[in-house]
């Protein structure tokens, strides 16, 4: 799969402050390999010293993007070619205009021009964002990103120059990029200039962690959002499909033995974006310990409502009141028996009378509309299927009458 690499760039310092052609100072960035080995690159722009380190590790880079101002060191650019003696010409006057921080757009497509002519397979694009001080010029980061970025690809972040709020608007822009574009992955490299040694040599630190927080956000997103644990038990590094299956799709007896088996797999982690994972999916699956069908179904209806789930939170909002009224009146039966709901919901209407008994015909008929698509011909449900408040309101009344229900069958 392809990847993209976006840079943000800085101003560079001369080599000799008072002569404008002595080129700009260097520095020796150490790179560590998946084998332990080191990755060095002599350097006056890290990014450059990325996509060589990128390419040496077999990375396949179709896109460079650059971000920066009108003083960045937009020059420095043409370290990425094979040949940068073949540009000096273009060098030398896009470098005149980074002196002067007088570097527009339309230099940069030009200077983008020549510098594509000899970067192949390469592409860059250049873009000038400014400071992004201000919201209007912090727009221009979330546009060149959504503008440049293939759909699809990696993301690679270099973070190493400029100036330190622009990668933050740049990491909340790919947060929103995951589901915009498709971003597969996303990585941060950041050439550490001031930790550097006796020896001018820099580390590279790289932030796997940056790629763990994203996955870990979208699984807690996705669980407070639809209640489904999976991708949360995926990044703790186990197989939940089963689990979650079972108990989505309301076979509560079966699915309280994988959440159980589930729940014993995850123990203490040291790592702490795991360990706060851990304690997330523990306190989601502690419905698996008891035996309370009924409230397990009122809970995931209660939830279902609170994000407007109004489907899940009629259909099991009624199957609560019929599964604890079998277990009132007959206390022997099987809770998950299909003869065994046909019985409490006879119960029901024989025994409720005015109220009670005009709510239930509503969540009948409002569950019935929902499930099958069709149309009541009951007026009060034409009403209730016609407003989103009317709706919560018969819910929360289903909820009520739930709490209300052993009093009202213990007459």
């Amino acid at each position: 799969m392809p990847t993209t690499v976006v840079s943000f760039l800085g101003t560079g310092q001369r080599v000799t402050l008072q002569d404008p052609r002595s080129g700009y100072r260097t520095t020796t960035y150490r790179f560590t390999r998946s084998d332990g080995g080191e990755f060095l690159s002599t350097t006056s722009l890290f990014g450059t010293a990325l996509i060589r380190f990128l390419r040496e590790t077999h990375v396949t880079i179709d896109r460079w993007i650059v971000l920066g101002t009108s003083a960045s060191l937009w020059s420095e650019l043409n370290q990425v070619l094979p040949n940068p003696d073949l540009v000096l010409e273009q060098y030398c006057a896009i470098d005149d205009l980074v002196a002067a921080c007088r570097v527009d757009q339309a230099a940069l497509d030009a200077w983008q021009q020549t510098l594509n002519t000899h970067a192949q397979p390469l592409e860059l694009r250049l873009c000038l964002t400014g400071e992004a001080i201000y919201p209007a010029y912090q727009q221009r980061i979330a546009a060149a990103l959504f503008s440049n970025v293939r759909r699809g690809n990696k993301l690679v972040f270099d973070i190493s120059h400029g100036f330190r709020h622009q990668p933050i608007i740049a990491t909340h822009v790919v947060s929103l990029m995951r589901w915009t574009h498709s971003i597969s992955s996303v990585s941060f490299y950041s050439g550490v200039w001031e930790a550097r040694d006796h020896n001018n040599v820099a580390p590279v630190a790289v932030m796997p962690i940056c790629q763990e927080l994203v996955n870990a956000t979208e699984a807690a997103a996705t669980l407070a959002l639809t209640g489904n644990f999976e991708p949360l038990a995926r990044c703790l590094g186990h197989n939940a499909e089963m689990a979650w299956f079972l108990e989505n799709t309301n076979q509560l007896g079966n699915a309280r033995t994988q959440a159980r088996h589930l729940r014993n797999l995850v123990t203490h982690h040291d790592d702490a974006v795991k360990a706060e994972l851990a304690a997330l999916l523990q306190e989601r699956l502690q419905w698996s310990e008891g035996d309370r069908f009924a409230d397990r179904v009122l809970e995931t209806a209660r939830t279902a409502l609170d994000r407007k789930d109004y489907l899940r939170a009629i259909v099991l909002g009624y199957e609560a009141l019929l599964i604890r009224a079998g277990r009132i009146l007959y206390p022997n039966a099987d809770p998950l028996s299909y003869q065994s709901r046909l019985d409490a919901e006879k119960a029901l209407f024989d025994r409720f009378t005015d109220d009670d008994h005009e709510l239930l015909i509503d969540l009948q008929h409002t569950r019935n509309a929902c499930a099958h698509g069709t149309r009541s011909d009951r007026a009060s449900v034409q009403q209730i299927l016609g407003r989103p408040q009317e709706f919560r309101t018969l819910v929360e009344r289903a909820f009520t009458l739930f709490d209300r229900l052993p009093q009202l069958l213990s007459r």
